[in-house]
């Protein structure tokens, strides 16, 4: 068994009227199937692509992974261990938080302006129990700062002073704090410069090969997950279509959505530049 499994996960989405309005228009319910029965399996120490246009069910399956959002149906597995089992115990529960953390797609959006950067750091720390003691907190908080190319120092300051790169390097920082597992990427690069991208996706990788993490990793830039994933997973409409490795889904797609997603991404064959 893969180390993050899902097995014929779906989430429906209720869009209809309210009872009373479908009653008297004699209307059925409105369901709108953002994923539909998906199975993937990632090996512990790789990453796994999901890709599609927006709208495909990506971001979905990426809150359902990391415990945000409860699936209508099927199952996600950590090591064999069901996330929404509800006679998990709490020890259990929140040891898997700990171990799946996640970097959101806006750098500007997912940290705190009110917040210095050393207390963002800090929070998982508390949250989870880390660290009792405020000094080693510091010290982590350093070390982290160290460990994604930023100055510990920066610790004082505001995240509105710093760019977006440094941005999500601070995001990338605060996934790291509780030690995890697993870290979903959603979009992470997508908001900066192409520049950039390569400075943050060359971290990504240093980060998993010195830690030995687990990344899913959900983008639209093919060319982004072409030099980043051990399997791509394709979805069209909550549906995974196609699911390869980035050389034999590149040389020889299968599917008509996956070959139009080619035809569509002319910066394939710049890839290895990233």
């Amino acid at each position: 068994m893969s180390f993050l499994t899902t097995s014929h996960l779906s989430r429906y989405f209720d869009l209809s009227e309210p009872w009373l309005v479908r009653k008297i228009k004699g209307q059925p319910k409105k369901l709108l199937k953002a994923v539909d029965e998906v199975n993937i399996g990632v090996e512990r120490g790789q990453t796994y692509a999901l890709v599609g246009e927006s709208g495909s069910g990506k971001s979905t399956i990426a809150m359902m992974v990391a415990g945000l959002l409860k699936p209508s149906s099927g199952t996600v597995l950590f090591n064999g261990d069901n996330f929404f089992n509800p006679s998990l115990g709490k020890i259990k529960r929140m040891s898997m938080r700990k171990s799946v953390q996640m970097i959101f797609q806006s750098p500007y959006a997912s940290l705190n302006p009110r917040w210095k950067v050393g207390d963002i750091l800090k929070e998982p720390i508390k949250a989870f129990s880390l660290i009792e003691d405020e000094t080693n907190q510091i010290n982590r908080v350093c070390e982290l700062l160290e460990q994604v190319g930023l100055s510990p120092r920066d610790m004082l300051k505001y995240p509105h002073e710093f760019s977006g790169g440094q941005r999500q390097r601070i995001c990338i920082a605060r996934a790291l704090a509780s030690k995890p597992e697993i870290i979903i990427c959603d979009e992470p690069t997508s908001a900066l410069d192409v520049s950039v991208q390569a400075q943050v996706l060359n971290l990504l990788k240093d980060l998993q090969q010195a830690f030995s993490l687990t990344y899913l990793f959900i983008s639209h830039d093919l060319a982004v997950v072409s030099t980043m994933a051990n399997k791509i997973g394709v979805l069209k409409q909550g549906i995974l279509v196609e699911e390869a490795t980035p050389s034999k889904l590149f040389l020889r797609p299968e599917h008509d959505y996956t070959k139009m997603l080619l035809s569509a991404a002319p910066d394939i064959s710049n890839a290895s530049r990233i």
